[in-house]
């Protein structure tokens, strides 16, 4: 909606809610957006934004997408708006000149195309962090000295907001961007001091600790199954008559494989004799 609304009515957000992609109650034919978004505003009502992903020029879309307006409408009975994003600018336009339900009747549709993803070097471009965000994400990478202005304009939006989220964006855009724009990112937080690379490092660390701990607990529980397989084995050849010889003690505590170990176990419970054990 950043880059969809062109008077910026929506740079005044002041929160969002993903609601759940069904669009209206249903009937007889469900209908389905691929996002569904209420946006909070501070003097007026909020509003549901639908969103779905474009990729060609449909009839059969074209004449649906009134529906999904009138049934959300009818259900949520606040403001609807409808933005399409498509990957061609062609796409884009054609949807851009609304739905004519008849004379003086159009619906206004909000499509994004490529063309709309403004180079992210400047703040000024982009109207809120959202909007920096989604270009970081989707919009062309840029090279060379642009993709230092795009990292140091991306670092500045995010450093706007509240640390936890901008925290969550890093972590998605490490993911996706291209190797130069992400290592420079990962440079400037190591080099420069936000309130957000400071959570993000946080939460580094935090996973570490926790994944070493699952490691370690991990490593544990087999170490401690093989112990107890170990124990077994030699209970059950100490009970024999002719009792377990220093031969056998000495390969069983040499094993570091437990599926060995209960292997020797179902063999020994199978033929009852320790004869022949421990070949294979």
């Amino acid at each position: 909606m950043d880059l969809a609304d062109k008077d910026r009515r929506i740079s005044v957000c002041t929160g969002a809610q993903t609601r759940s992609t069904s669009v209206g109650s249903i009937g007889r034919t469900e209908r389905r957006a691929d996002v569904m978004v209420s946006l909070s505003f501070p003097n007026e009502d909020d509003r549901i934004v639908i969103v779905e992903v474009q990729t060609e020029w449909k009839d059969e879309k074209h004449f649906r997408l009134p529906g999904y307006m009138t049934r959300a409408f009818e259900d949520h009975r606040l403001p609807i708006e409808l933005v399409l994003v498509c990957p061609s600018d062609k796409v884009a336009r054609k949807y851009l000149k609304g739905i004519q339900l008849g004379p003086d009747n159009i619906i206004t549709v909000h499509s994004v195309g490529p063309s709309d993803f403004p180079d992210a070097i400047d703040a000024e471009l982009l109207p809120t962090t959202a909007a920096a965000v989604v270009t970081a994400a989707y919009g062309k990478a840029p090279k060379g000295r642009k993709a230092e202005l795009f990292i140091s304009t991306l670092d500045r939006r995010l450093g706007t907001i509240e640390p936890g989220r901008a925290a969550d964006y890093i972590k998605t855009l490490l993911t996706i961007l291209e190797d130069e724009p992400a290592r420079m990112l990962e440079e400037l937080m190591r080099t420069q001091t936000r309130p957000y690379h400071s959570e993000y490092s946080d939460r580094l660390r935090f996973e570490g600790r926790e994944e070493g701990r699952e490691e370690g607990r991990e490593q544990g529980r087999e170490e401690g199954a093989l112990l107890q397989s170990r124990r077994i084995l030699v209970s059950m050849l100490e009970a024999t008559q002719t009792g377990i010889t220093a031969e056998q003690r000495q390969r069983i505590e040499a094993s570091t494989d437990r599926q060995e170990l209960e292997a020797w176990i179902t063999k020994f419970i199978a033929s009852g004799s320790a004869a022949g054990l421990f070949e294979a």
